[in-house]
């Protein structure tokens, strides 16, 4: 297989291939999942694991969700596709582990139960905010049912 001439010229599709190292498979995934819920919902309740509800607790207020992997580190735990929940316009919360993969994949996966019970909903790129469903259960869990999980992710302040 020959691969097309304009592949690599600036206005082929050059970025595409640098697109799929930075986890679009993914994210398009996930967005389409979440698109899915807004017009179609869940066949069935879902029950949402310690991961998805510490996800809509940290973000009650702010109800913004972003997905980031850094395709600079030299780990590759590091640079594995993360969770980060913004918790006030000046703090977030990372759940990306070094030592602990499983813990990123954790969250990733609570995100995706997340999408997938229409609490979320894509908005550009790698972010996603609260649906009005996922406000009103965001505001129903109480913070202290989910310390223990939300001490495994990282603040970060701006």
């Amino acid at each position: 297989m020959n691969l097309p001439s304009f592949i690599a010229s600036a206005s082929g599709q050059a970025n595409l291939w640098k697109d799929l190292t930075q986890s679009v498979p993914t994210l398009a995934a996930l967005a389409q999942l979440a698109s899915d819920r807004l017009v179609t919902t869940a066949s069935v309740d879902i029950q949402l694991s310690m991961e998805a509800k510490t996800i809509l607790s940290i973000t009650r207020d702010r109800g913004i969700v972003e997905l980031k992997s850094n395709n600079t580190e030299f780990e590759s735990a590091q640079r594995m596709l993360a969770v980060y929940v913004e918790q006030s316009a000046d703090t977030h919360v990372m759940f990306r582990s070094r030592t602990e993969p499983e813990i990123t994949v954790r969250f990733l996966e609570g995100f995706r139960q997340l999408c997938d019970a229409g609490l979320v909903m894509h908005q550009v790129g790698g972010e996603f905010s609260l649906t009005s469903k996922g406000f009103e259960q965001a505001k129903a869990i109480n913070p202290t049912e989910v310390a223990e999980s939300a001490a495994t992710g990282t603040i970060l302040t701006f």
